[in-house]
């Protein structure tokens, strides 16, 4: 059997997706079959041999284009000529880093995982432990001391192009493995006790987090959209109650002889911020899209005049499903109705403007949820700066890791140029920061 397959086959594995023997062989008579050109062809057919449920099959997407697509290259803002310079780098994962595809990466990182014997970790303690373990497997030692030879040797105060990308490129794989670490903590470690479980869940990326341990993250969402919306109803008050009328105080208590028994207000009308949220709920981001419907379900119980967006390509409004129904049945709705297809933030942009740009105006935040992987379809960004220009301020939450923004086909750079804040939102920590921060700036 070819081994770009067993490969793929270990991937799915490795992504919670169960793959039996006789599975593998079906696999193997498709591509025979279709062959491995048409990339489209290939991922339906094997979709309907490989996941045998709802859930596997979103992980299938994600695992899928991950693996055979070009797009999940490495895209090395690296000036060519510096790059001959990766011959003269002995460590292997220097190379990898640099070349190597994302799929290769999470293979190299659940090897080095099953040589650390992840699944003795038991105790919350041990994650730095086994996240260093992991690491030293990789090689990331030997990687150091060449970081550490180069920047003895400069002749400059600052790190080469090469340098500073193998720096960025550690950094990112250090958070890979301790979100990995983190998942293999859930599945064998010792995770009773409520708190305990509550840390664990808020520090996971939602990507890695089982499905049958959903309900306890709307737990958790929902605690944190309760203690925000308590946070924010005091904040609006005291914000409406404004300054302390000295003038009407004094005169008010003239009869009292100066002692000041009743305070006067200036009380100031308040209009109320407009709030208009688009999520992402396309197969690329399906390993987050419960997460955040979740997060857009949130904004709605604590921001009363929020609008609600969600698309694939094709935008559809939910506002009034997120605000009637409960929370299971409003993100089944969504996702029925407009989730799992192919990314088109083009499209999706193009009918948000027309829909509601009129409409926005100096009181409105608009917010974008979403890893902007655009399918190399046209990004549209005149339209994101005609959002940005009419807008208090426009906020985007990406839930994939920094490290993954601008390669293959995501334009988030692009995008960004319009946005008033980028946010990493891929837990439940960042989330709760990224709604405080939404709703102290847009009052």
């Amino acid at each position: 059997m070819e081994k770009v397959l067993t490969d793929f086959v270990k991937a799915l594995r490795n992504s919670n997706v169960r793959v039996s023997p006789a599975e593998t062989l079906d696999a193997v008579a498709v591509i025979d079959t279709v062959g491995y050109e048409d990339k489209e062809l290939l991922k339906k057919s094997l979709s309907v041999v490989l996941p045998k449920t709802p859930d596997e099959k979103e992980k299938f997407e994600i695992c899928f284009e991950e693996f055979f697509s070009d797009e999940i290259k490495q895209q090395i803002n690296v000036d060519s000529n510096k790059l001959s310079d990766i011959k003269d780098i002995d460590s292997d994962l220097a190379k990898k880093l640099l070349e190597g595809s994302q799929a290769e990466l999470m293979l190299s990182i659940a090897d080095a995982a099953e040589d650390a014997e992840i699944r003795e970790i038991r105790y919350f303690t041990q994650r730095s432990v086994f996240t260093r373990r992991i690491l030293e497997k990789m090689g990331v030692g030997k990687l150091e001391d060449e970081l550490m030879s180069m920047g003895s040797t400069r002749e400059e105060d600052f790190p080469s192009e090469l340098e500073q990308e193998l720096r960025n490129q550690l950094t990112n794989l250090r958070e890979r493995v301790s979100d990995y670490v983190q998942q293999q903590f859930l599945l064998h470690g010792d995770v009773s006790g409520e708190q305990l479980r509550e840390q664990v869940f808020k520090s996971m990326n939602m990507a890695q987090i089982d499905r049958s341990y959903l309900h306890e993250v709307h737990s958790l969402v929902r605690k944190m959209a309760k203690k925000l919306a308590n946070l924010h109803s005091r904040r609006k008050k005291n914000f409406k109650r404004g300054k302390l009328d000295i003038r009407k105080t004094i005169r008010d208590n003239w009869v009292n002889q100066g002692v000041l028994f009743n305070l006067s207000w200036a009380y100031k009308k308040v209009d109320r911020p407009k709030i208009y949220v688009i999520c992402d709920v396309s197969g690329s981001v399906g390993a987050y899209a419960r997460f955040m419907l979740m997060f857009l379900f949130s904004l709605t119980e604590v921001v009363s005049k929020l609008r609600a967006f969600v698309f694939s390509s094709n935008l559809g409004e939910v506002t009034n499903d997120f605000k009637d129904s409960q929370l299971d049945e409003a993100i089944e709705k969504a996702l029925q109705k407009h989730g799992g297809g192919s990314t088109d933030y083009g499209q999706a942009l193009t009918e948000f403007v027309s829909l509601c740009l009129d409409e926005i105006d100096k009181k409105t935040t608009v917010v974008i949820l979403g890893d902007a992987r655009n399918n190399f379809g046209p990004d549209k960004a005149n339209l994101m700066k005609s959002i940005n220009e009419r807008a208090k301020q426009v906020f985007w939450l990406n839930p994939e890791g920094k490290y993954r923004w601008d390669t293959g086909d995501s334009v988030m750079t692009t995008y960004s140029a319009y946005c008033t804040k980028v946010f990493q939102c891929g837990n439940i920590e960042q989330l709760e920061r990224v709604i405080s921060t939404l709703l102290k700036t847009a009052i």
